[in-house]
């Protein structure tokens, strides 16, 4: 069945329907965008303009299928479980790269030696 997301007109709360039934008041700060995750693994970006008009783009795809409109998106997929609504951080849309780790590193310790 999958899950339904919809801001609620005039307001700063969204409506899940489907397999997660919920009310959920948006919590965003200085940035008008905040983060919806699913248990399927998506995690979508929501976005309001001056007029409180929503935007729903997908940040990352999931096991399900995205359907976005102007003001909903739908997750196509059967037994999702939960739903959860954050404050928009880039640091979980776009993780930073971590370092590389060395292949052999006692061989460079041995060649700094040298």
């Amino acid at each position: 069945m999958g899950v339904k997301i919809e801001a609620i007109p005039d307001s700063v709360r969204v409506r899940i329907t489907g397999d997660v039934e919920t009310v959920m008041s948006v919590p965003y700060d200085d940035d008008d965008r905040f983060l919806v995750g699913l248990s399927d693994g998506t995690l979508l970006i929501g976005s309001y303009d001056d007029d409180l008009r929503c935007r729903f783009d997908v940040a990352r795809d999931g096991a399900g299928i995205a359907w976005i409109d102007a003001g909903k998106a739908e997750i196509d997929w059967r037994g999702i479980k939960w739903a959860t609504i954050s404050a928009y951080d880039p640091n979980i849309v776009q993780p930073a790269n971590p370092e590389p780790m060395p292949l052999f590193p006692d061989e460079e310790i041995m060649s700094s030696i040298n």
